[in-house]
């Protein structure tokens, strides 16, 4: 079995695959954040009242804070999408025996575990960086 089958050298590596990946997009994005938000909030909005109001001016936010934010929304979508994923990937790579109990496995516990790491890591850069 070769090094990189190995589940202990595997999924570490694909974690700070994911790592990287939601940090390096944050820091893609942070230079068109605040022409973004000043269009958007720039658009007329019905208030409640039906008087038509438009959003204040946005604030600049740093690489780390944008950083932490993308981070915090991957992790997000790996809490909750990647059970999915991972558990569909394992019933097609080695089938389903219908005939067992329903037991949770490692296979869509470590995804939900993997989420909530990128959302701590996240919460702290975005801290750290405001």
């Amino acid at each position: 079995m070769g090094l990189s089958q190995r589940p202990l050298v595997r999924r570490p590596f694909y974690f700070l695959i994911g790592l990287g990946a939601a940090i390096g997009a944050g820091m893609l994005f942070q230079p068109h954040w605040l022409a973004l938000c000043n269009r958007i909030n720039a658009r007329p909005q019905p208030g409640l009242n039906g008087a038509i109001t438009r959003g204040g001016e946005c604030s600049p936010v740093s690489s780390m804070t944008m950083s932490g934010n993308f981070l915090i929304g991957f992790g997000l979508f790996t809490l909750i999408i990647g059970p999915i994923i991972f558990s569909l990937a394992h019933v097609l790579r080695h089938g389903y025996n219908w005939e067992s109990s329903r037991v949770e496995t490692a296979v869509s516990n470590l995804p939900m575990l993997s989420g909530a790491i990128y959302i701590a890591i996240g919460a702290g850069m975005a801290l750290a960086g405001s």
